[in-house]
């Protein structure tokens, strides 16, 4: 399919200003989409945004939703804002990058679920990434080099999230009423998504546990544990928090003091990634007498990747459907509340088929 076109991309909202600031970053070296305008009522935030990048600003969602030179939306506001805006996007005719978590209540993830699907739009979840990052390591899996996968592990320890850069304070992140979460969901969400697609199965069983290891005066957990059994046999483990603390304990620190790792445990091998380490792939292949490590090459003077947004409109070029849709979305976001669950009532959760 030869579409030659540059999309037009809105953003709403500025609440997970990561990954809009990545998307703004990333866009001006890349030649299929370009960016319009940034929807937010934060004032503050907004002008900064617009100031730096030079794009156009309003306060106003459904103002940008209705512009007919937006094509695309990366949604990126506070979790209790995604439901609507997701709704709202689909109706309006707008594919659409979903923020992450994608909702409050499974009520509302499903109410996205039928809104999307019914307007026929295309929907890539933020939290799809690690299927774009990893997609070397599920060939090198598919292709039998440790044999059968038995067992994952993954690992993710972060600062506490920030409510804008250098903010120095968690803000909505850690606010109850503004997220179903603290950092089990937060991170965790990613991670259960890439587990459920490096396992090719259907998780059956949740087991966790949850506790503020450092931020002690949060209304969230900074640290969860869970250990997911899938329909085929696999047992995955997953941590997520926001335990680093160094080298302050009340502001995030740099990101590449977290800790990052997967680890692929087969029946004749494994292969163990790890993120700000280098070399970070040790793999001990089917048949070999000792690990191998692996460091990875990255182009040099290339652009950056504007991530889920252009697996989207590559979806949108090719008319391939994406690595990961809502549905996935919405499995994801029913694991992680049956985490909760098990956390909070101290036993084991059997999830029922879909």
């Amino acid at each position: 399919m030869n579409d030659s076109r540059s999309y037009g991309v809105a953003i709403l909202g500025l609440g997970h200003w990561y990954s809009a600031f990545g998307l703004a970053r990333a866009l001006p070296e890349y030649p299929h989409a370009h960016l319009v305008v940034v929807a937010s009522p934060d004032d503050a935030h907004r002008t900064s945004f617009c100031d730096t990048f030079g794009v156009e600003g309003t306060t106003d969602y459904h103002e940008a939703l209705a512009r007919p030179d937006v094509d695309v939306v990366h949604i990126a506001t506070p979790v209790c804002d995604i439901p609507a805006l997701t709704i709202a996007a689909a109706r309006a005719g707008k594919h659409m990058v979903m923020g992450k978590p994608m909702a409050m209540t499974m009520a509302e993830a499903d109410a996205m679920v039928e809104a999307v699907e019914a307007a026929g739009v295309v929907c890539v979840p933020f939290q799809g990434l690690m299927r774009l990052r990893n997609r070397g390591l599920k060939a090198r899996i598919d292709a039998g080099e440790i044999g059968d996968v038995a067992v994952l592990h993954q690992d993710g320890r972060w600062s506490i999230a920030e409510d804008w850069y250098h903010s120095g304070t968690p803000g909505w992140f850690v606010d109850p009423a503004k997220v179903p979460g603290g950092a089990f969901i937060d991170e965790g969400i990613y991670w259960i998504d890439a587990l459920r697609w490096l396992a090719g199965s259907e998780v059956v069983q949740v087991e966790a546990r949850m506790r503020n290891i450092v931020h002690t005066e949060l209304a969230v957990e900074d640290w969860g544990h869970a250990v997911l059994t899938f329909a085929n046999g696999i047992v995955a483990t997953i941590e997520a928090a926001w335990t680093i603390n160094a080298p302050r304990r009340t502001a995030p620190s740099p990101k590449h003091n977290s800790v990052v790792r997967l680890e692929v445990v087969g029946t004749r091998g494994e292969i163990s990634e790890q993120w700000f380490r280098s070399p970070g792939t040790a793999v001990l292949a089917a048949g070999a007498s000792d690990w191998v490590f692996e460091r990875s090459g990255e182009a040099p003077f290339g652009p950056p990747s504007p991530g889920p947004m252009a697996h989207l409109i590559d979806c949108l070029r090719s008319g391939e459907a994406p690595m990961a849709t809502i549905r996935d979305a919405r499995e994801s976001f029913r694991i992680a509340l049956a985490a909760y669950a098990s956390a909070r009532d101290g036993r084991a959760v059997h999830l029922p088929g879909r």
